[in-house]
Parts: C-alpha cells; sequence; structure tokens
C-alpha cells in the first residue's frame, strides 16, 4: 500500500479542478469535498463510505448526489471504478497505470504495481468484434489479516 501524504492530495485536487475546468464541468465546494476523499486514501471506497465522510461537512448532500457526481467524475476520466463483482463498485482517484487485488473475505482492494501485468497481449484473433480501449486485471486472494484470523 502507498502513503498518501497532505501534498500528495493538494497535488491531486489541482489537477483535478485544472481538469474539471477544461473539461466545463462546474468545480463546486461539494465536488472537491466528494473529490478530496477519494484521493486522500488508497482504501478505494465504495459510494457509501464516501457520502458518510462527507456528510460529516455537507450535512444536507444526499447520497444520490454522491453516486451522480462519482459517475459523472468516472464517465469523464477524472477517476476510475475498480468492479469488485460481486460487491458495490469501488473508486480510485490514482489514474497512474495499475492493477488490484482484491481480498475474497473482507472485500479489501489493494493497488499492484507490476509491470509484467502490463504486457498482455490482447490480440485481434482474441477480441472477435471489440475495439479494445484498455484493460485492468483485478486479482483475487486472501489477505494476510483474514489467513491470521
Amino acid at each position: 500500500m502507498s502513503f498518501i501524504n497532505e501534498e500528495m492530495i493538494r497535488e491531486r485536487v489541482n489537477e483535478f479542478i485544472d481538469r474539471s475546468k477544461e473539461l466545463g464541468i462546474k468545480v463546486t465546494p461539494q465536488r472537491i469535498a466528494i473529490y478530496k476523499e477519494l484521493a486522500s486514501t488508497d482504501q478505494h471506497p465504495s459510494t457509501e463510505t464516501i457520502y458518510k465522510k462527507i456528510k460529516d461537512y455537507y450535512p444536507n448532500i444526499s447520497l444520490t448526489t454522491v453516486y451522480r457526481t462519482l459517475e459523472t467524475f468516472e464517465k469523464l476520466g477524472l477517476i476510475s471504478v475498480v468492479n469488485v463483482l460481486y460487491n458495490a463498485a469501488r473508486y480510485d482517484a490514482n489514474l497512474t497505470p495499475h492493477n488490484h487485488i482484491v481480498c475474497i473475505e473482507c472485500k479489501k482492494v489493494e493497488d499492484i504495481y507490476d509491470e509484467s501485468l502490463s504486457t498482455l497481449d490482447v490480440s485481434d484473433k482474441t477480441l472477435g468484434d471489440y475495439h479494445i480501449k484498455g484493460y485492468s486485471i483485478l486479482l483475487n486472494g486472501v489477505c494476510k489479516d483474514c489467513r491470521d484470523s
């Protein structure tokens, strides 16, 4: 797991604001708060987790607003979605190329930086009629904490 410090968070938020302006979307305090909450962690939080934290300082924000905001961010390429197939979608503000591993017991999601996973040969023969825009790998396993308990 990586360590995210205040300077990294500030940089991510500033990049988010600049990119949002380039894309022509409004930069509201609520949107910044939602993004900052996501950019402040490497835990890949769910919408509900982000909502619970945002609710502390924006008590009138709704869960629906957080869902819609995260969907908008994802569609615009400002964040990525880690789809844990047997659980709710989880979000990631880290857009540097990486993959994920998820614990099948506790559902913890962690980043994996392994160059060998980025060399997958996806040939036209394998793809049929699809034009691939990218790929990510989601590995499943049991984390050390769950194995030890």
